[in-house]
């Protein structure tokens, strides 16, 4: 014991514990004191723990206070370090209230009114000049970030915007006064530092001062813009002088533009598809991968008859199309752009049922740019190429009706031809003479209402996209010489036109004449199968029906899913009584033309001859409940599968 306490000499209060535990083994007193003692023991570690726990608070408190501080410290250097990002990048259009006389503001035209007025004319004007263009691609733009500028008094975050846009920015401030004259009000407009331009009337012209002060804003902000705006209101002239001005801009892509814009203004006199042309090559030389600007060629060189040209164009804009990025089309745009001019180039070559579905696909985008019109007449042409002429013309009755007041009388004119192209395509040919007429008259209203100097060309409407159709209803229906009479006065260099003449010259059974203008045909456009099947078809009716396959062969090459000539190459090789070949082109017709009346008969016909009566008769039906000519349903009644 004792060298334990040498050792280690216990403390007061554990000598005072231990006394107290001995002594209360004999004293009940004692045992009393020392719970007491005890307690307060306890009391005082308690108090001791609350003083530890507040402590740790206290600091976790000082701990969260400083990360807070941190945090508000943080987001007000990300604020301003944002509000400087924002405004180093500005380029928006800020309209100060106008200085307007007491009298005026009294009545509540004051100058925050006029500014505003300004904005909703301004606004009005942006709305109505939807473009393909990419909205970055101007100088200038200052796109959807334009408002009436409010003054504030005192320091405020607002005023600390305003100061760094000013400071830092690339905003575009317009400021203008309204005064009392002699005759009545003067109103005056500037963009920054220019000089602007006053315009007077009386008070009640008011709304036709702000709208010219608005315009003078617009054409010196937005030259591009404010020239499709006035083209679009019919103000050609203007359009056009601010087009030329834009074509000697240092910039590529905005010379691009502004010949672009000069194709859909094209000057007063002369063609417009050809003046459109030579605006277009013009645009191409300027930017050559200017994808807005081929498409358009191809579709002015269709207009003119030449659908070589075009497709080589379509070419151009499939691999423009293909790029991972496309610079020169407003990416809003391009979902449509991508579905709603890929049906051109297998219209051009004959793939009937891929611009079935392209347009389908197409049309069930938003419509922009007034392109849904387009997508719907293609679709409802190829419907009818594709020998489905009940769905062509009920898809063409579910168009918006014609109306004066809902479309343009060009727009009219183009949907009358559409008529003309079904029921061509179709076979019904007195059908087609009637609706030759129709679009005939169609086109003269559009010509005698038309802007001039616009794009819409009536001349070559009626030639090229008339003249062929109709000339070949009159010499289907026996009307050779006034067949003859009509064909000739279409250009030599319109593909349709002289594949025509062919077709004219084969029915009045002047062989070398056909074959002349088959040759013809086929040098202006080697690249399409039309001429080469219409070629074969008539060396068929000769009886020549090696010659004939041979031009359904490199028809097929030109055009795989063109299936008028796979089912006349099915008819030859019949003709050569070669029946399981035929019943293979029938078949692979079938795949891209699956409601052709004749096709099916055909191929009724071959499966008879094979001896497979069943099958025959099903097609026979399939052919009994679609469109066939006269002269196919008189051959469906002989047939006795």
């Amino acid at each position: 014991m004792a060298e334990q306490g040498t050792d280690s000499e216990p403390t007061g209060n554990a000598q005072a514990i231990a006394l107290g535990i001995a002594a209360g083994r004999a004293s009940h007193a004692v045992d009393e004191e020392v719970i007491a003692y005890l307690r307060d023991q306890r009391h005082h570690l308690h108090e001791q723990l609350k003083q530890i726990h507040l402590d740790i608070t206290e600091k976790w408190l000082g701990v969260f206070l400083r990360l807070a501080t941190l945090c508000v410290g943080v987001a007000a250097a990300a604020g301003v370090t944002l509000m400087v990002w924002d405004a180093w990048h500005s380029n928006g259009l800020l309209i100060e209230p106008f200085s307007v006389p007491p009298d005026m503001a009294a009545k509540g035209l004051t100058g925050q009114v006029v500014a505003s007025q300004v904005l909703d004319k301004l606004t009005t004007m942006d709305a109505a000049t939807q473009s393909f263009r990419p909205p970055l691609s101007y100088a200038n733009n200052w796109g959807k970030d334009i408002k009436v500028e409010i003054p504030e008094t005192g320091v405020s975050i607002g005023e600390v915007q305003r100061f760094l846009r000013e400071w830092l920015g690339n905003d575009l401030h317009i400021s203008g006064e309204v005064w009392r004259t002699d005759t009545g009000l003067a109103l005056s407009a500037r963009t920054g530092g220019e000089r602007g331009a006053t315009f007077t009337g009386t008070p009640s012209d008011f709304d036709a001062l702000v709208q010219k002060a608005a315009e003078h804003v617009y054409s010196q902000t937005q030259p591009y813009r404010y020239a499709s705006y006035v083209r679009s209101q019919g103000r050609l002239d203007e359009a056009r002088a601010m087009y030329l001005l834009l074509t000697e801009s240092g910039s590529q892509l905005e010379r691009g533009w502004a010949w672009q814009g000069l194709a859909t203004a094209p000057a007063p006199t002369g063609s417009p598809d050809q003046n459109a042309d030579w605006a277009l090559r013009k645009a191409i030389a300027a930017y050559p991968d200017y994808t807005l600007a081929h498409t358009s060629l191809a579709g002015t060189e269709l207009s003119m008859g030449h659908p070589e040209t075009a497709l080589a164009e379509e070419a151009i804009v499939a691999r423009l199309l293909a790029r991972s990025t496309i610079p020169d089309i407003d990416p809003a745009f391009i979902p449509l752009v991508k579905k709603g001019w890929a049906w051109r180039r297998p219209m051009l070559l004959g793939d009937y049922a891929e611009v079935i579905a392209l347009t389908a696909a197409g049309m069930e985008l938003p419509d922009q740019a007034a392109q849904r019109e387009v997508m719907r007449q293609a679709r409802a042409r190829a419907l009818a190429l594709s020998h489905d002429g009940g769905a062509a013309r009920a898809f063409f009755r579910q168009r918006p009706p014609i109306n004066a007041s809902q479309i343009s009388p060009a727009t009219a004119a183009r949907r009358a031809v559409i008529g003309l192209l079904i029921e061509a395509a179709c076979e019904n040919w007195g059908n087609a003479m009637a609706s030759g007429a129709a679009a005939e008259q169609a086109i003269d209203e559009a010509a005698k209402r038309r802007i001039p100097g616009a794009a819409f060309d009536p001349t070559d409407m009626r030639l090229v996209a008339v003249y062929p159709w109709l000339a070949l209803a009159k010499a289907k229906s026996g009307d050779i010489a006034g067949a003859q009479a009509v064909i000739a006065a279409t250009p030599g260099d319109c593909y349709d036109c002289v594949r025509v003449r062919a077709v004219i010259a084969a029915q009045a059974r002047q062989d070398g004449r056909a074959d002349y203008w088959f040759a013809r045909a086929v040098r202006q456009a080697p690249s399409l199968p039309m001429a080469y099947s219409d070629w074969g078809a008539a060396l068929l009716a000769r009886g020549d029906a090696g010659g004939a396959i041979a031009k359904f062969t490199i028809a097929n090459q030109k055009g795989p899913h063109f299936a008028d000539a796979l089912e006349l190459w099915g008819e030859a090789l019949m003709a050569q009584k070669n029946p399981d070949a035929a019943l293979e082109k029938f078949a692979e017709a079938d795949k891209y033309a699956p409601n052709w009346g004749r096709m099916h008969l055909k191929w009724g016909e071959a499966l008879a001859y094979a001896g497979s009566k069943d099958e025959a008769k099903a097609q026979f039906a399939r052919a009994a409940g679609l469109e066939l000519s006269p002269a196919d349903k008189a051959e469906l009644a002989k047939e006795k599968p």
